[in-house]
């Protein structure tokens, strides 16, 4: 009986000194109230995954559907493209950036296949191979030939970019950053 009257009294005791800090700090109410409020939620939501093993996921970020994914290291040469050749040129890590999605960026050489040669009288006088450089950041989208890319991942340690093969280009609403066909 003894014990019981203890428990009952620490337990008194605790809930006492709950409210008494909540009534000291009012700024700090609605930080308790959303976290009692986060803490039912994740409960009910282990509640749920316990008793119905084919519950859907939840909290999921759903991304576009890819067909494939590729990784090429620098140096490498991207597929596709009729006129162009594109070559991981660099991968390099921006200073001041806002995120790590936005730290690293990878570098992209585009030039013809074949330069446009200016000749008179069979001499050759000018040769252009039109070089462009294009600058990736993860998320980012691009077209070479019939297949849409969008950066996956990028790696400076691995000097490596991964890009996926968007499964439906024509659905995507995302501006390109380059298109060769």
């Amino acid at each position: 009986m003894l014990l019981l009257l203890l428990a009952i009294f620490a337990a008194v005791v605790l809930v006492l000194f709950s409210v008494t800090s909540i009534a000291n700090v009012p700024s700090q109410v609605g930080g308790v109230a959303s976290q009692a409020s986060r803490i039912a939620s994740s409960a009910q939501q282990a509640v749920q995954n316990a008793t119905d093993p084919n519950h859907p996921p939840s909290g999921l970020a759903y991304d576009t559907e890819l067909t494939a994914v590729d990784t090429w290291h620098v140096g490498d040469g991207l597929p596709g493209g009729t006129d162009y050749v594109l070559t991981v040129k660099d991968i390099q890590r921006r200073a001041n950036a806002d995120s790590p999605d936005t730290a690293l960026y990878a570098d992209v050489h585009a030039e013809l296949r074949q330069p446009r040669e200016t000749r008179i009288l069979g001499q050759l006088v000018r040769s252009d191979s039109d070089p462009h450089d294009y600058v990736v950041y993860k998320g980012e989208m691009f077209r070479i030939g019939h297949a849409v890319y969008r950066v996956n991942w990028i790696s400076q340690e691995a000097e490596a970019v991964a890009a996926g093969i968007v499964r439906s280009p024509d659905a995507m609403t995302q501006p390109l950053k380059f298109d060769y066909p």
